[in-house]
Formats: C-alpha cells, sequence, structure tokens
C-alpha cells in the first residue's frame, strides 16, 4: 500500500515596490538587517502613484508574490490625502497594498524617538529633529546607504514605541486630513507575517553600542 505524500505548502513571499530610492535603501537594510529572505524590495521608475499601483501589480503577478505593497511618501508624488483615496479601489482590484507616510520617510522614523500631538505637513522639522540624533541626515539614496546605513538596526529597539506612536498620530491626522498619516506599522505588520520573526543575532555588535 503506497503511503500518502504530504503536500508541501508553498512558502509565502512578499514584495515591496517603491519609486522612492531613499525608501528602497531603507527596506533592503530592513530586509538585511532582520534577515527577512521571504522579502524583496525593488525600485521601479513610476512617475504617479497610480502609475506605480500598476507597476507593483505587474511585479506581484510576474513574480508570483503571496503579497505586495507599493509603498511611498506624500512627498514622492506631490499628493494629498485625497489622492490617495480616490486611488485605493485601483489598488484593491490590482491585489496591492498601499504603504504610505505623510509628509516623508523622517515621520516615520521620528516617531521612534517622540510622539506628535500636533498635526504636521512639513517634512522639514522632522528632518532637523532626526539630524540631531544622526548628524548630517538626509533623506536621500546616498546618505541612507552610507552614513545612515545603520539608522533601521540602531532604532529597532524602539520600534514598538513608533507604533503606538503612530497610532497616536493617526488618530489625529485622521480628524485634520480623513487619512492615517502612515501604514507602515500594518506593513511591518505583514512582513511579521510572511517572514517571521526578525533574526537580528549577526547584528550583536553593532546592538551592543
Amino acid at each position: 500500500m503506497m503511503r500518502k505524500r504530504n503536500p508541501v505548502q508553498p512558502r509565502k513571499t512578499m514584495l515591496i515596490v517603491t519609486s522612492n530610492p531613499a525608501l528602497a535603501v531603507y527596506f533592503s537594510r530592513v530586509r538585511k538587517d532582520c534577515r527577512y529572505v521571504s522579502l524583496t524590495v525593488e525600485c521601479q521608475t513610476a512617475d504617479s502613484l497610480e502609475n506605480l499601483i500598476k507597476v507593483t501589480a505587474k511585479r506581484r503577478i510576474a513574480g508570483k508574490y503571496s503579497s505586495a505593497w507599493a509603498v511611498f511618501t506624500f512627498d514622492d508624488f506631490g499628493i494629498k490625502a485625497g489622492d490617495v483615496n480616490a486611488l485605493a479601489p485601483l489598488a484593491d482590484s490590482k491585489k496591492v497594498k498601499l504603504g504610505w507616510t505623510n509628509p516623508s520617510l523622517s515621520l516615520w522614523l521620528f516617531l521612534h524617538l517622540k510622539p506628535i500631538n500636533v498635526y504636521v505637513d512639513n517634512a522639514a522639522s522632522f528632518d532637523q529633529a532626526i539630524a540631531k540624533v544622526f548628524p548630517g541626515y538626509q533623506e536621500t539614496e546616498d546618505f541612507m546607504s552610507n552614513e545612515g546605513k545603520d539608522i533601521h538596526l540602531r532604532l529597532f529597539s524602539s520600534f514598538s514605541t513608533a507604533v503606538l506612536n503612530a497610532s497616536s498620530y493617526n488618530k489625529l491626522c485622521e480628524k485634520a486630513t480623513g487619512l492615517a498619516a502612515t501604514t507602515f506599522p500594518l506593513l511591518y505588520e505583514n512582513i511579521k507575517e510572511i517572514c517571521g520573526e526578525a533574526d537580528l543575532s549577526h547584528n550583536q555588535k553593532l546592538l551592543s553600542k
């Protein structure tokens, strides 16, 4: 009598697509720092949020990814909350999730440091505050690839703080604009679901500094 073979479930995989080089470097560091082998990060040319959604959908299908995110900042395309709400149905139809931070990546980094009690739509104030902790900070591909390559790792211990601060600030922004300031906590939640727990064992020397 032949034994029945247990069907092997295909491994889940996740895709992040952005047109912002600094964001691409940041999430590539997240992937490397945490050893998320099931996560792929790509920087693709897109001149609008609509095009980024379409590009992400094409890459999702081509790579047969279990989950795909179009990740952007409001400053990338000069958009507002209403623009994102208007394109949400398109993203849903393309099976693409939207990961954003308003106005810039600097907001998400700042949330690791302090709570925000008033609505802020200018990235400059966040940039200045982060530069006090990370000298020379700029939200650029060059900085994130060089002087700022350890930003994610150095802020990792404050991740729970960032999520709590984001929750409070999102409520404030929803009242001001009709949309949350960032969906990065949901993005990270999906990363954990697909890729598992972060493995930082190879970064112990840096973490102990």
